[in-house]
């Protein structure tokens, strides 16, 4: 049985890229543009990760991940992102998230984070 992923991003050519390279590794690959269609998601189906973006319009990525841990999920959590402050990679941490990837990222860093921590 395949993993399941969700990846969580409102830049649609970043989803592409991640759902291909995803796919590729044999991995079931959905897709969110927002926060929203991504609690939808997360309440109708389990996923073995997600991967969200932190800058994202009306809700960002660390409110999603607090929406999530609230609703008593423990799913692993990557962040990624173009925009690091000096605090949100220590509160995306604090509230359990694994990773936290940098934009532009390394596709087999990406990977590599993704073997890691896919439960």
């Amino acid at each position: 049985m395949k993993k399941k992923i969700l990846i969580v991003d409102d830049d649609s050519l970043v989803l592409k890229t991640l759902q291909n390279l995803l796919s590729r590794h044999n991995y079931e690959v959905h897709c969110a543009k927002s926060s929203e269609d991504a609690l939808r998601q997360v309440e109708s189906g389990n996923f073995n990760l997600i991967v969200s973006d932190v800058r994202m319009p009306e809700q960002d990525g660390i409110e999603l991940l607090k929406k999530i841990r609230a609703n008593g999920l423990g799913t692993p959590f990557v962040f990624i992102t173009g925009y690091a402050s000096e605090n949100t990679p220590i509160d995306a941490i604090k509230l359990g998230a694994k990773d936290y990837i940098l934009k532009p990222f390394n596709l087999d860093e990406l990977l590599e984070s993704v073997k890691k921590y896919i439960v």
